[in-house]
């Protein structure tokens, strides 16, 4: 009764999520139908379960569950429209949990055969955009890959795989936890090695050891990913730092003695800079442009 009053064309005065509500109301019903029909066949002399010759598993009889298995299996295509209504409505994890079953449900053996692999991709991209709205980033980040292999194709599965990588790093970064970020890109990378994973793993490197360690992970962000601005600015920035670190150490030295050390640094700077500036405006490439152009001009004079 629960599923069929969610078919209700008529009840325009219920939304699509109080439609939604009513319809996994139904479902939970049917589950506790299937939990409280299935019971264990138990042998009268022992007191113990039979148990299946075949399965090696306790034997148990149903009474109900063939016609609840079929009325579930009659309603998996409503799960898509269910998690879509949970979605505008912005209950993120009632529509989690409704594309779970959706993608569950194609699945199976009633549908396997029936249904595209890529079709299944979809379902389960959108429960990695549920994930990734619930903070839920390794979640969100898996399910990415699942959608990927597939064989869904959308722009979107980058955007949301990455930013979840990078939400993820940032949060363990904030938290102190170092380690759990290191381990997390680790994996990331052994799976599909990229650019912005080691640019990434260069961030994490240098919030533990300093640039001077990271370095190395920006330069190969960079081999993997030319276009990455992110990893240009700072390779740039590793460099910026380096002559700073000679001005820092050497405070009483004049612009003569510290420009044979800092003009070739300062130079070699400005190419990632002006590429990371012309990948990505926003990034404040310019400002670091116009202060080493500052600092040449002093020690190039000093000379």
């Amino acid at each position: 009764f629960q599923l069929q009053l969610v078919k209700d064309k008529n009840a325009e005065d219920v939304t699509a999520k109080e439609r939604a509500e009513i319809f996994m109301q139904g479902v939970d019903l049917l589950k506790q139908v299937l939990a409280c029909d299935t019971i264990i066949e138990v042998d009268k002399k022992t007191g113990e379960p039979k148990i299946d010759k075949k399965t090696g598993k306790p034997k148990f009889k149903t009474k109900f569950s063939a016609d609840v298995v079929s009325i579930l299996n009659g309603h998996v295509g409503d799960y898509g429209p269910i998690g879509d209504a949970y979605f505008k409505a912005q209950d993120f994890q009632k529509a989690f949990d409704a594309y779970d079953l959706y993608a569950k449900g194609l699945q199976s053996d009633a549908f396997k055969d029936r249904v595209k692999s890529s079709d299944v991709g979809q379902v389960l991209f959108m429960q990695a955009y549920m994930a990734f709205n619930l903070k839920q980033y390794e979640t969100a980040y898996d399910l990415s890959n699942k959608a990927e292999a597939m064989g869904f194709e959308s722009t979107d599965i980058s955007v949301v795989r990455n930013n979840s990588v990078a939400l993820f790093v940032e949060q363990c970064v904030n938290e102190k936890a170092i380690d759990k970020a290191n381990a997390f890109v680790d994996k990331c990378a052994a799976e599909k090695n990229t650019g912005f994973l080691q640019y990434l793993k260069g961030f994490i490197v240098e919030q533990d050891k300093g640039f001077e360690a990271a370095e190395s992970f920006y330069h190969k962000a960079i081999e993997l990913d030319p276009s990455n601005a992110m990893a240009q600015l700072r390779c740039g920035d590793c460099l910026y730092k380096k002559a700073q670190k000679i001005i820092d150490e050497n405070l009483d030295a004049s612009n003569k003695q510290l420009a044979p050390k800092l003009i070739p640094l300062f130079e070699e700077a400005i190419p990632y800079f002006e590429k990371a500036k012309e990948l990505d405006d926003q990034c404040n490439a310019q400002a670091y442009l116009d202060d080493i152009q500052y600092k040449l001009e002093l020690l190039k004079s000093a000379k």
